[in-house]
C-alpha cells in the first residue's frame, strides 16, 4: 500500500537500497509498483498526510522523470526539479523545499540526481 505520514520513517539505508532497487527494475523493463497502485491511495495521501523515504533534486529535462526511474508512487519521494539540478544561493526555493522535506517530512536521504546529455550542464 501507500506509506503515509502514519508509518514511521524509512531509514536512509532502507530508502536507498529502495531507490536501486526500483532503478534496478526500470532498466530491466519489470517496473512494477503501478500495477498495485489503487485510486484509493490518493484519498489515503489526502487524508493522512505525505511520508516520503527520500528528497530527490533532479533535472527538469523531460527525459528524466525521477518516479518513473526508481519505480516509485506518489507519496514515495520528495522531488524537486530544476534545469542541470543544480542548488545555489539564489535558488531559494529548492533550498526552503528541502529543508522542508528534512525538518516537516522527517526526511532522512537526500539524493541529487544528473543524467547523460544535459543541456543545462553543456551550456553552464
Amino acid at each position: 500500500g501507500v506509506r503515509t505520514a502514519e508509518d514511521d520513517p524509512v531509514p536512509p539505508a532502507e530508502a536507498l537500497e529502495s531507490l536501486v532497487e526500483g532503478n534496478k527494475r526500470f532498466v530491466s523493463g519489470k517496473a512494477e509498483t503501478w500495477k498495485e497502485w489503487s485510486p484509493g491511495n490518493l484519498e489515503r495521501l489526502a487524508t493522512y498526510g505525505q511520508n516520503p523515504m527520500a528528497s530527490i533534486v533532479g533535472c527538469a529535462d523531460s527525459r528524466a522523470p525521477v518516479e518513473i526511474l526508481f519505480d516509485a508512487q506518489p507519496g514515495d519521494l520528495f522531488v524537486l526539479r530544476n534545469a542541470g539540478n543544480t542548488l545555489t544561493n539564489a535558488e531559494g526555493s529548492l533550498v526552503g523545499s528541502l529543508e522542508f522535506s528534512v525538518n516537516a517530512l522527517g526526511v532522512k536521504l537526500i539524493v541529487f540526481l544528473g543524467h547523460t546529455q544535459c543541456g543545462a550542464i553543456k551550456g553552464a
